[in-house]
């Protein structure tokens, strides 16, 4: 009969092979065998949490730190679900648990930078993010994220030496080569970020805002038929979104097509219109449903 060990270490192998099921398996046979295996807890919380089960992925981590305490994984797990929604300060307070369980913990010090710089606090969350990269260099996601900081801090060369930092590390991150090429854009480097648009697009073809942001880098440029093209795979692939149709109007507006310009800036107002309905729709079912506001 395997051990209690030896049967996370089978989960595990299920679990980071995808197959779900057979690694509950395992771990609901060691809460079987011992219901206070923190192990086991924090796997099953973690599946909890890979499947949108949030409420239950906290709950079961927590026992997990009861039994066994002092776990930054644990804490990191809870923080990341209450992320998840929409709780950031909360998820701050969890991260910085799990600094205080493991203070050379890479992923806290990222997390923790990731809920600073949502919150609007640029400078601490870059203090942060240079602390995660002290200890994990090569953490791509965190040289992007810190770019990002950068950008909203309004320091944009510095933003794009932390992408490009991202792009050495990763080539094929086309997060990196986006988020670069807007920085490039904002700085009036047109045909650089058009460029990076470029690159970002043959990584992931089907993303509108891609195709959107690289017609506005070809309109800046004066490119005005192929902007259009760009806006309209933007409208093509995101239909129900406001966005594509106001970039449509701005370039048909600059090509002279007056009248196309306003049906498109009429088709934006009431898709704005129609997504707005369905947020407030949308709050209140939450309403609804939990008792208290979205």
């Amino acid at each position: 009969m395997p051990t209690n060990a030896e049967l996370i270490q089978q989960g595990l192998i299920h679990h980071r092979a995808g197959q779900i099921g057979l690694a509950m398996d395992r771990y609901t046979e060691v809460l079987r065998n011992d219901p206070r295996d923190a192990d086991a807890l924090y796997y099953i919380a973690m599946i909890a949490c890979q499947d949108g089960q949030y409420d239950k992925g906290i709950e079961l981590a927590r026992r997990a730190l009861a039994f066994k305490p002092g776990q930054a994984r644990a804490h990191i797990l809870i923080g990341q679900a209450l992320h998840r929604q929409g709780k950031i300060a909360d998820a701050l307070e969890a991260f910085d648990q799990a600094l205080a369980c493991d203070i050379n913990s890479a992923e806290a010090y990222g997390s923790r930078a990731n809920m600073l710089s949502e919150l609007g606090r640029h400078t601490e969350a870059l203090s942060s993010f240079d602390r995660a990269l002290a200890l994990k260099p090569n953490s791509a996601n965190d040289w992007l994220n810190r770019g990002a900081t950068l950008e909203a801090m309004a320091r944009i060369e510095e933003a794009i030496a932390s992408y490009d930092r991202a792009l050495a590390i990763d080539a094929q991150f086309p997060h990196a080569h986006a988020n670069r090429a807007n920085a490039l854009y904002d700085s009036g480097r047109y045909a650089d970020a058009l460029d990076g648009y470029d690159r970002a697009l043959a990584l992931a073809p089907d993303t509108a805002e891609l195709h959107l942001a690289r017609g506005y880098a070809l309109k800046a440029l004066g490119r005005l038929d192929e902007a259009l093209i760009a806006a309209d795979r933007a409208a093509a692939l995101k239909p129900d979104l406001p966005q594509p149709q106001n970039g449509r109007a701005a370039i048909l507006a600059a090509l002279g097509r007056d009248e196309d310009a306003r049906a498109a800036e009429a088709k934006a107002a009431t898709l704005a219109g129609a997504l707005d309905d369905k947020q407030k729709a949308q709050a209140e079912r939450v309403r609804a449903e939990t008792g208290n506001p979205a």
